[in-house]
This record gives structure tokens, sequence and C-alpha cells, in this order.
């Protein structure tokens, strides 16, 4: 059996290949994400997993992309309790910003100002933030699309017009998932005119004209997120960015309009929304399913994330501690076994790259062949298929700590250069890192 085994990414990355080949296309690799707060360690699962994947499959030989979507025309719901600035520091949003911020909601997230003014706007201080994470991540043959600028220059009309066409079928598929949405539904909402909210309910349709017809009636966003309409009643083109399909309708267009080879996301989606998804895309598209896989919450001291309000440990927070293959290292693991992070098991997670490090280079044994070829595999992984030519032989953790509870830094760096020489850079860049960690451990 153990001569049969094969590395999950690989595995994958075989049969997108084999896919793309039947449309003689690119694997395309796909993720999204929504510009509404900070972003955490949890979001990153979509974006790290597709990248391993776009890495396999070039190293086989094989044309790939990778594309992230920021949906920058989701509708606004509420500022988070906190955020980053652009340097990092993290605000507490007090109850005068969020009150102030009541009157956006319902507004695409494109739309509505800064918080702190830095940015044209709200999204676009939240997108910087990420996209430049990612980049310190090592993601840097990522291609970024803009939901606002697809849909004013048109990406997404053939989706909108399909909708229209075949209104009968997505009524129903809508109702078969929520049976509370009125018979005559449209999953198309249009932007209004007054006040800017994605509130205007489609109440005629006219195709030849590319027209609806609309009343500003509002909605709820979720029962806690009320969008309040201001009653205006209009007319627009459903063309080039003045309406915005249901997210259910617009993630799968969204996975066409890029000819999306694969495309991970989180559990809640995979149970919630991807049902809903593939109905979309057969019967309303009428086009082939992309390939999908479903990831693990990841938790934080045994708490759930949210970006929305504000609990969130960015990826800038762990950069701090632990070297950016170190964090890659946790997205090499199973991605449908929950994991939870604290001060404790980082220093785990540290000893446990430091061992893989170690077999990669012949130093350690595994218990067996299998598990040796799964700590190299994840290393690879988490060097980005690009890992040091020589052993980096790095100064553990624990060690550190020891010399930094007798020495000062200056000292340190003095015994690790006299020890590992030309190897020393590993190690001495790891000193702040462990610094960082020890003071936040002592606020645990």
């Amino acid at each position: 059996m153990e001569e049969n085994w094969k590395y999950k990414v690989e595995e994958f990355a075989d049969k997108v290949i084999k896919k793309a080949k039947e449309k003689n296309l690119p694997v395309v690799c796909r993720c999204g994400e929504t510009p509404g707060g900070t972003k955490h360690i949890g979001n990153f699962n979509d974006n790290i997993r597709s990248y391993f994947i776009y890495l396999s499959v070039k190293e086989k030989g094989y044309p790939a992309k990778h594309i992230q979507t920021r949906d920058n025309m989701d509708p606004f719901r509420k500022l988070p309790a906190g955020f980053f600035d652009l340097n990092k520091k993290w605000h507490i949003s007090t109850p005068e910003m969020i009150n102030s911020y009541q009157k956006y909601v319902g507004m695409p997230l494109y739309f509505i100002p800064d918080p702190l003014g830095c940015c044209e706007n709200y999204s676009e201080h939240f997108r910087k933030i990420y996209e430049e994470e990612c980049a310190k991540m090592g993601l840097v043959d990522t291609e970024y699309f803009s939901t606002y600028e697809l849909y004013k220059t048109g990406k997404f009309n053939e989706y909108l017009k399909k909708i229209f066409e075949n209104i009968d079928e997505a009524r129903k598929i809508d109702l078969s998932i929520e049976k509370t949405k009125p018979k005559d539904y449209v999953p198309v909402w249009a932007i209004c005119e007054k006040c800017k909210k994605i509130t205007g309910r489609v109440a005629k349709i006219n195709l030849e004209e590319e027209e609806v017809e609309y009343t500003c009636t509002g909605r709820n966003l979720t029962s806690k997120y009320p969008a309040i309409g201001c009653g205006h009643n209009g007319k627009c083109s459903w063309k080039n960015g003045n309406v915005k399909m249901d997210w259910e309708f617009e993630w799968p267009a969204q996975m066409l309009l890029f000819d999306t080879t694969i495309e991970p996301f989180g559990k809640e989606h995979f149970i919630g929304s991807w049902p809903f998804a593939k109905q979309v895309i057969s019967k309303v598209y009428k086009s082939d399913l992309p390939l999908v896989f479903y990831y693990e919450y990841f938790l934080v001291d045994k708490q759930k994330m949210a970006t929305r309000h504000g609990n969130v440990t960015p990826l800038s927070n762990l950069l701090k501690i632990i070297e950016p293959e170190v964090i890659r290292y946790i997205y090499t693991k199973r991605p449908r076994k929950q994991r939870n992070l604290n001060s404790n098991n980082i220093l785990n997670l540290v000893n446990e790259f430091d061992f893989a490090e170690k077999v990669y280079f012949g130093l350690k044994k595994g218990k067996n062949k299998k598990e040796e070829e799964k700590y190299k595999k994840n290393y690879e992984f988490a060097l980005l298929k690009n890992p040091p030519k020589i052993f980096p032989d790095r100064v553990s953790y624990p060690r550190l700590i020891k010399l930094l509870k007798k020495f000062p830094k200056t000292k340190i760096i003095e015994i690790i250069t006299k020890e590992k020489g030309e190897k020393a850079d590993f190690s001495i860049k790891r000193i702040d890192l462990v610094k960082d960690y020890l003071e936040i451990s002592k606020t645990k």
C-alpha cells in the first residue's frame, strides 16, 4: 500500500491537468475573498491551498494560472469591532464610528468611505492589507480581479442574461433552498440610483431593451443586518454594473468566467452554498462543474474567527513570531481536520517543521517510508517548491528561548555565528521572532 501512496496536492494536480486538457485550456486555480475587514489566517486557506495546486501543475509542465477575485461589490453589513490600518496597527471601532456607518448598510463595499480616510474607499483599504500579506507569504504569481471592475466592464452580462432567460429555473432553485422567498423572486438586485444601495427589488425584466424596473424596497442581508430602502421606483440597464447578482449566482458565474478548473472553500460553503451553486451552474448557466474541495475551520484559542466582528488573527500577527515557511507548513497538513492555534501549539508546529526539514535533508527518519514522504512533501510545499540547496541548520525555538533568558541579542548572535558559520543567518533571523513569541506568551 505504501508504494501506491500519493500526496493529495499532486493527486489534485493530475486531476485538473486531465480536466483542462479535455478543453485545451490552462489549469485555473481560483480563490476569492471579500474585503469587508481585516482578513485572518483561516481566510488564507483559499489562497494557499489553491496556490499549492498551481505550483504542482506548473512543476508537471502544464500551463496554469492562480487567480483571486476580490468581492468588492458585496453589500456592506457592519463596521468590524477592530481592524488594521495600513501600518498593521490595530484600531478599535468606537460606538460613534459604528453608528456613523449604519447608513451604508446595503451599499457596495467599493462605494463607501475608508474608515481611516487613507484609501480610495472601504474595500481598497482591506484589499491593500491582505494582498500585501499574501505577497509576504510568497504568493507572487497571483492575478487579482475586482468584481466591481468585472461588472463595470460587462464581464458578468452574459450570466445576467442567462439568469433572466432561465428565470423560472432560477426561481425553482431559489425556492428549493430558501422556501421563505416569494415565488416571483429575482436573484438580481438593482443598485438604487438614489440611495446607492443594493436594495432595488427587480419587478420587471425587459430582455429586448436590456433593462429592469425596480422598487427600492430594502432587504435583510441577514436577520441582523437590514438594509433600509428609500422607496424609489426606477428603471435601469442590467448591464455594466447597474445591478448585482445574489452571491449564490455571482459565485458560480465567477467560476465560469475564469474557466476555473479547481477551487477550495470552507466547510460552511460546501454544506450551504455549493449544493445551490452546482444547480445554478448546470441548470441556469448550463455549463460543466469545476473541481472543488473544502477545508475545516481554524480556531485560535478554541474560538472561531470572524472578519466582520473583528476577532481575527491576521497573517501579519503570525509573521511576527514565526517564519513564512513555517506558517505555510500549517496549510500543508490535512485540510479536513479542524485546527486550533495557541501559543503552546505554535511552538509544537515550529518543532515539527524543523523535524520535517531534517527529514528532507536526510538527517532524521520517520516512522516508516510513507511518513517520511509526507514530511518531505509538506516541507517542499511549505518552501513553495523551492527548498534551500543546503540544510539550513536552524537553532530550535526551545534553545533560543533558553539563550534569551541568559544573554543579550548581541551575545546570542556571536554564539550562533561561531557555531553555524555561513548558515548562521537562518538562525539569527529567528531571534526577534522568538523574542516576540515570548512576549505574546506572557500575555496569554
